[in-house]
């Protein structure tokens, strides 16, 4: 959507229909951090001497698979102690600095004075260390050699990856994977999820969960259906008691979802949880977790 608005328009003066800020299809990088150059036996001598720690790399292995976080995200998952805020903050300086990260700058045609959250990504030194010290192939998650990504699909992976930062906090998490291939024996179809997790619960067994993740794109709806549909078969026939979740970023997005689940056979196995409950602070993730019964919500409590 960005590409297609005129760039001489001052985005301040602009009036369209305001998104919410992870669901956001006016959304554009307005400065992208260049490139470090550091040579990798610079890098490695600064691992050796302690400049770059062990937490420093796993930040980069964990930016490597969840390729894109927030500040506070890296915070929450990494960084524990009583001043965390200011710590984290100059620790990512760091990290920046020596090219394990790099920052990404961003505002919207549709609230050009709200303040956005900056998106951190995998830096070019980041990537040499995965590279030369850990024999890791990169592909084209090298910053260097990157497939273009537009905001929206940067955004899948924020939302997602803040789920993430609450099901750590929230509950045993025993497994997690991006992107998972799941073929429907039946139907000899295939189809590749947001990711795939599993919880464990009260009485040790594990729940298996898969996510499907939504933006604001004119193909959602589309995507939904061939979705619910897939998985109707798949957790019918081969993954019974699995759960689908479904993470969009409002109540209209949810209530049509849920529309199209019931009309496919899917409604009983799918639960919902929008961004609006991930960043509500006075509400636990226990408790976002939701379905819908005759048009009207019904939350789950998962003790």
């Amino acid at each position: 959507m960005d590409n297609l608005i005129s760039p001489l328009i001052k985005a301040q003066h602009t009036v369209v229909e305001e998104k919410s800020l992870m669901d956001d299809p006016y959304a554009y990088v307005t400065q992208l951090d260049k490139l470090t150059r550091h040579e990798f036996g610079y890098i490695a001598q600064k691992i050796e001497h302690g400049w770059i720690t062990q937490r420093d790399i796993e930040i980069v292995k964990f930016v490597f698979v969840h390729r894109w976080m927030t500040l506070s995200q890296i915070e929450k998952l990494f960084f524990q102690d009583s001043n965390r805020k200011e710590t984290t903050r100059k620790r990512v300086q760091r990290l920046l600095k020596y090219g394990l990260l790099r920052k990404i700058q961003w505002s919207s045609y549709s609230r050009p004075e709200q303040n956005k959250p900056s998106f951190y990504e995998l830096g070019a030194s980041g990537a040499d260390i995965l590279k030369y010290q850990f024999g890791m192939q990169l592909g084209h998650r090298d910053p260097r050699n990157p497939k273009p990504a537009s905001m929206l699909y940067r955004m899948k992976y924020i939302a997602t990856n803040e789920l993430y930062c609450q099901l750590k906090t929230n509950f045993d998490m025993v497994h997690f994977e991006f992107h998972p291939t799941l073929t429907s024996k039946d139907k000899q179809e295939q189809q590749v999820p947001m990711a795939k997790y599993s919880l464990k619960t009260p009485n040790g067994r594990n729940q298996l969960f898969y996510l499907i993740c939504h933006r604001e794109d004119e193909k959602w709806i589309k995507t939904i259906r061939y979705q619910a549909s897939f998985f109707k078969s798949l957790i019918t026939t081969q993954e019974t008691g699995a759960v689908l979740v479904c993470l969009v970023s409002s109540d209209e997005k949810a209530l049509l979802a849920s529309k199209i689940m019931e009309q496919e056979g899917a409604s009983q196995f799918t639960w919902y949880v929008m961004d609006t409950d991930l960043y509500n602070d006075s509400k636990p993730l226990r408790q976002s977790f939701f379905t819908y019964k005759d048009g009207k919500k019904f939350y789950y409590d998962l003790q």
